[in-house]
């Protein structure tokens, strides 16, 4: 009964939004598998680098957009939405030039045709976040669930057909499968910005008045959350986050080739992906919901935890009983580094929504910016510095970031 009633006390986003996660991130499992047995390593490793290029330029141009739309309840949501969108657009303009460079530095080929899909890829994945966050603030239970569920379920089967259809593909960017996949996906969650320019209803503007949908008179009111940042130190944060991530995506092809950058992004995207479940499935929700919630993060973060080091092991089983081909072996060597590294991330994720209801914003955002700075120089000047294998420059990234990831989440947690 005890239990009942707290999932009954979680916000009305919270069901939709798990259960389009969830399927989401089957989605991913999915593709992790096709992507193991349809295609190979160099293909993924170049879809995985365009991909991140893609999100990194997406990532600096919405400036924590998404986040700050959630954390902004007093705010008429549909007006913030289009005014959120069409900065970002433009500073995703802007930052073309940025982008093009790093399309050179990472030695994929024609940087132009890497420029366009990742200009392609950017715009829609643009588009699909602040979706996300919109739906929970003025979507149907329907809108929350499907907005997260359905561009990685059309990727997953786009990947499969076009594999199905085009065996003899070629390497690089002849026939780029995955990429045109993930294109058509992101397209598919970007129509839900549409809500964005419909006119507000009354009800909208009622719910804005009390700064949020969820506040019921017999349940306790959510502690008030704002974003105090500065626009430069939001910008600051997103381009620190874009950049870590491009530095690891863009770094490991160039120092190790795109069959090592093949295994550790496969395998990579398919564990980040259960931080990120995290982020919009939970912290997301509580920011945006008016209702105190009464899950402790701790719970969400070990359920996480549990969940990336059963991903991690099944990994390892694949690979020891040989049900992966035989050019994936190379992954055994990043398994239970990216298993620790996730693990720390999650527990960040579980607790994201704090900073935000503590008032502890902007020291947040400033312990991340030197956070990453550390991130970046592993990445990027290690390897120059002293020779090593990717092994071994892997362990070196993972047990900086376990490390870091905990102090974050015990300042936050302990404040």
């Amino acid at each position: 009964m005890k239990r009942w009633k707290l999932l009954q006390s979680l916000p009305r986003a919270t069901a939709p939004a798990a259960l389009g996660s969830l399927v989401s991130l089957a989605a991913q499992g999915f593709l992790a598998l096709v992507l193991f047995r349809l295609f190979s390593p160099e293909e993924v490793g170049v879809f995985s680098a365009t991909s991140q290029l893609a999100f990194f330029w997406a990532s600096l141009a919405l400036a924590q957009s998404p986040l700050s739309l959630l954390a902004e309840r007093h705010q008429e949501p549909r007006a913030a939405a289009r005014r959120a969108w069409r900065q970002s657009a433009w500073r995703l303009l802007w930052l073309a030039p940025l982008a093009a460079l790093g399309a050179v530095w990472s030695g994929l080929g024609d940087a132009a045709q890497v420029w366009a899909w990742a200009a392609a890829l950017g715009l829609a994945q643009l588009s699909w976040l602040l979706a996300q966050s919109l739906t929970l603030r003025v979507g149907s239970r329907w809108s929350i669930g499907l907005v997260r569920m359905v561009p990685p379920v059309l990727a997953a089967a786009a990947a499969v057909l076009g594999a199905v259809l085009f065996p003899e593909r070629g390497e690089g960017l002849e026939l780029p499968v995955l990429l045109v996949s993930a294109c058509l996906g992101y397209l598919a969650g970007a129509m839900w910005m549409r809500l964005a320019f419909q006119p507000a209803s009354p009800a909208d503007l009622a719910l804005v008045a009390r700064a949020g949908g969820d506040l019921q008179p017999d349940k306790p009111a959510a502690p008030p959350s704002s974003d105090p940042r500065s626009a430069r130190l939001k910008m600051l944060h997103t381009l620190s986050d874009a950049l870590a991530a491009t530095a690891l995506a863009l770094s490991w092809p160039a120092h190790y080739g795109a069959q090592e950058a093949g295994w550790l992004l496969a395998l990579l995207r398919i564990l980040s992906f259960i931080p990120a479940l995290v982020h919009t499935a939970w912290a997301q929700v509580v920011l945006s919901s008016s209702t105190k919630v009464q899950l402790r993060p701790l719970q969400v973060a070990w359920a996480a935890s549990a969940l990336v080091l059963g991903v991690g092991a099944l990994a390892q089983l694949a690979l020891t009983w040989g049900w992966l081909d035989a050019r994936w072996q190379g992954l055994s060597a990043y398994v239970w580094p990216l298993v620790l590294w996730q693990t720390a991330a999650s527990f960040v994720a579980a607790h994201a929504h704090l900073p935000f209801q503590k008032g502890l914003a902007i020291q947040h955002a400033l312990l991340c910016v030197a956070m990453n700075a550390g991130f970046i120089a592993l990445c990027v000047v290690l390897p120059w510095a002293s020779p090593l294998s990717a092994s071994t420059h892997m362990a070196w990234l993972s047990t900086y970031m376990v490390l870091s990831l905990a102090g974050l989440t015990l300042w936050v947690a302990k404040r």
